[in-house]
């Protein structure tokens, strides 16, 4: 349990990035989060480090995941080694058995910045380069309430991230940029006279489109994406 007075950063952040805490704990974390720049920057660092991993295992040719659970098996980290460099260890065993997959990554058929974006909403991890240059829209009308707020770079295209949940606890990422987004692979357009696409990637839904700006929606759920959207016509463009 997290308390206001006692609280473990790095234990509290390893629970949560890895999605060991349950909905209701979590709410709350994610409460705390917001006043405690030591958990926030754990989870930053976690964050990081499990992207990584997500994205290089999605590609991983067969059987390379075994033989990356055989080689950690065998390389047992001293038992004082603090969490953190645990972790790092971790990740620098999978990244160093994962050169291959992570070749792979440039070949796919998605935009690097999509293929990014669509990753940071599988593994609900936004790798920050600091606060968001825009206020986040306020979706609380649509029964969406903010996580998070950070400025990310998606392979090359800056932007500021929003998370946002409903009251089950469901994520729905949006992204906004000054410059346009790609088009996604396999994408169809919106209804006439709005200019945007919508496609379907990994099992996510995507819709883009540039009024009020130029935005970037991803969910697993359709609904929450539709969300988002009349929230951003309906509220005011931050100025």
């Amino acid at each position: 349990m997290i308390g206001w007075r006692t609280h473990d950063p790095e234990r509290d952040a390893a629970l949560y990035v890895s999605r060991e805490m349950g909905s209701a704990e979590r709410r709350r974390f994610e409460a705390h989060l917001l006043r405690c720049d030591d958990c926030w920057r754990e989870v930053s660092l976690g964050r990081d480090g499990r992207g990584m991993v997500e994205a290089s295992r999605e590609i991983a040719p067969p059987g390379l995941r075994d033989d990356i659970r055989a080689s950690i098996s065998v390389a047992p980290v001293p038992r004082r080694l603090p969490r953190r460099l645990a972790l790092v260890a971790a990740v620098v065993s999978v990244l160093a058995f994962s050169i291959f997959g992570a070749a792979q990554v440039r070949s796919r058929n998605q935009p690097p910045p999509i293929a990014a974006a669509l990753t940071a909403a599988r593994t609900e991890t936004l790798a920050a380069r600091g606060p968001s240059e825009l206020p986040a829209p306020n979706l609380s009308s649509e029964g969406l309430q903010l996580v998070i707020g950070e400025r990310v770079d998606l392979a090359g295209l800056t932007s500021d991230a929003f998370m946002y949940r409903n009251t089950t606890g469901e994520a729905v990422l949006l992204f906004t940029s000054a410059a346009p987004f790609p088009v996604a692979h396999a994408a169809t357009p919106l209804a006439a006279g709005v200019n945007g696409w919508t496609a379907q990637s990994d099992g996510m839904t995507l819709v883009c489109g540039d009024r009020p700006m130029n935005y970037l929606v991803i969910a697993r759920d359709p609904s929450l994406v539709g969300l988002v959207q009349h929230g951003l016509i309906t509220e005011p463009t931050p100025s």
